[in-house]
């Protein structure tokens, strides 16, 4: 008989859906424990998910009283993260954190020290690389239909920042005052899924700017990934219509779905902003690639299965604090790099 893992989710703010949701998909999990400071947001979530009122807390110290809980979700704002894996770790609990992994490098380093000390797992909850065209896209890469790969780029753009306007109206109106934004808090979904893709690059180019006038940081980012035979591009934007026709978009501007090329000496492999992938042959035929496109709730049904299986195994998490820590070195690397300018010597 398989164990029955028990939960602490902490935080039941905009995405804490996502992993009810995700962890009603696992079938040996048993959710034992909400956390908020929220009494209403408590009241809320413990009627939608039958969760017993005797279980809702204010604080994870209380919730840790708990003997039986084995896992603390946690899916608060990320400058709260350090303190709550610290809590969950010292208590004994492995610890599945909400992306972003922390406000700083030295911060995320500090978590998987932690965790490290106490003898608790640490996953980061990063759920793009789970979505089923990625995953169709790594395995035609596997298979080698494209050659050697010499270029990729993954084009993500979304009309977002423009209408962070009216704070009121936003599912998460902290948005608007943080420093790092675009590239700290969607960045990692990228950059991760094109470590999954393409691995981890030896250096990076890249530049940042803030479009939109509501906002403090930046929602424009181009990225440069240098390996030793090929190179990478991340092109992103909160500020774009480009891509506002993508049957993804959500009504608040989110396009849960980006236009990605890879070239290789053999093929080319394109995934269109509706969803279709096709291989681009030599001779300039098109093969139309079959997969079944899942819904984005799957992505996070399938990271949760992930923590819970090899937390049975023991086998290393594919996103381990210690390979998320790469993640967000990219990021600091171009936040450290970004908007620099190399003067021309000629000019009009």
């Amino acid at each position: 008989m398989k164990k029955k893992w028990n939960v602490c989710m902490v935080g039941m703010g905009y995405w804490s859906d996502v992993h009810f949701r995700a962890w009603a998909s696992v079938p040996q999990v048993q959710i034992s424990a909400l956390v908020d400071r929220n009494p209403p947001k408590l009241a809320s979530k413990s009627e939608r998910w039958n969760v017993p009122q005797d279980r809702l807390f204010l604080t994870l110290e209380e919730a840790l009283k708990i003997p039986e809980i084995d896992i603390v979700d946690v899916i608060t704002r990320p400058d709260s993260h350090l303190e709550m894996t610290e809590r969950a770790a010292r208590a004994g609990k492995h610890v599945l954190c909400q992306k972003p992994f922390a406000p700083t490098l030295d911060e995320c380093k500090q978590m998987v020290k932690i965790c490290n000390q106490h003898g608790v797992r640490l996953m980061i909850a990063e759920g793009w690389r789970w979505q089923s065209h990625f995953m169709a896209i790594k395995q035609l890469l596997d298979s080698s239909r494209l050659g050697e790969l010499v270029y990729a780029k993954i084009s993500a753009k979304w009309n977002f920042t423009p209408r962070f306007q009216d704070r009121a109206s936003m599912t998460q109106p902290y948005f608007k005052d943080m420093d790092r934004l675009l590239l700290y808090e969607m960045g990692p979904h990228w950059i991760d899924t094109y470590k999954f893709l393409f691995g981890m690059p030896q250096g990076i180019t890249a530049v940042t700017k803030r479009i939109s006038p509501y906002i403090v940081g930046d929602d424009l980012g181009i990225l440069v990934f240098h390996h030793e035979k090929m190179t990478g591009m991340l092109e992103c934007s909160w500020a774009s219509l480009e891509y506002a026709d993508s049957p993804y978009t959500q009504p608040g501007g989110e396009n849960l779905m980006e236009y990605v090329w890879i070239e290789g000496t053999l093929a080319g492999l394109r995934l269109k902003i509706d969803g279709s992938i096709e291989l681009v042959h030599r001779d300039g035929s098109i093969e139309k690639v079959p997969y079944n496109i899942d819904p984005f709730q799957e992505s996070h049904n399938r990271l949760h299965q992930h923590f819970i299986s090899h937390l049975e195994t023991n086998e290393p998490f594919v996103t381990s604090g210690e390979e998320y820590l790469k993640v967000m070195e990219v990021i600091e690397a171009a936040y450290q790099t970004g908007g620099n300018i190399h003067p021309l010597s000629s000019k009009d």
